[in-house]
């Protein structure tokens, strides 16, 4: 799918987001699908999510909670994906991954900006939201990728932690 077809504000397609189960993961757009991050299986009602990138190309899309955040993110992104949910593959084909609020339209006047991805350090402590909205991120991928998407909703680690994770895995025979 291309960005542009998404238009969360200007064409009411944000009301079927709403509308969808927390197990929904991906959502027709235009003839493309696109990759639904955040369906509110609620970790923290409050929270962005972080986004981590492996050297192979592989994403984690994670929100976690607890008193050592850290210690939290760290064992979200080592957890085993062996049981996590499956969710439809998601094709990329313009080399670029748009990441950005589904209340927004993807282009236009009525969308937000959209920042390169670029490294930063782990958050020790998660913060309280800013008051405006967060810009969306635009992930630089492989020309051609197709992800395999595993989700894991919810997951305690202890009486005080918890997270959930979404996984874009580059597939086989990719470009």
């Amino acid at each position: 799918m291309r960005r542009s077809e998404w238009c969360g504000y200007s064409n009411d397609d944000f009301e079927r987001v709403v509308d969808m189960a927390p197990e929904d993961s991906t959502i027709s757009v235009g003839a493309g699908r696109a990759a639904l991050v955040g369906g509110d299986g609620v970790v923290r009602d409050d929270s962005w999510i972080e986004v981590f990138q492996s050297e192979d190309g592989a994403l984690a899309f994670v929100q976690a909670s607890g008193p050592d955040y850290a210690r939290v993110l760290a064992a979200a992104l080592m957890y085993p994906d062996a049981e996590d949910d499956e969710g439809d593959d998601l094709a990329v084909g313009s080399g670029e991954l748009a990441v950005f609020s589904t209340a927004v339209d993807g282009a236009g006047e009525y969308s937000g900006p959209l920042s390169p991805a670029r490294p930063g350090p782990v958050p020790v402590v998660h913060g309280p939201p800013k008051r405006e909205p967060d810009p969306g991120m635009l992930i630089q991928t492989a020309e051609t990728r197709v992800y395999r998407f595993k989700i894991r909703w919810y997951t305690e680690l202890d009486d005080e932690s918890c997270f959930a994770r979404w996984l874009l895995i580059p597939a086989e025979n990719n470009g």
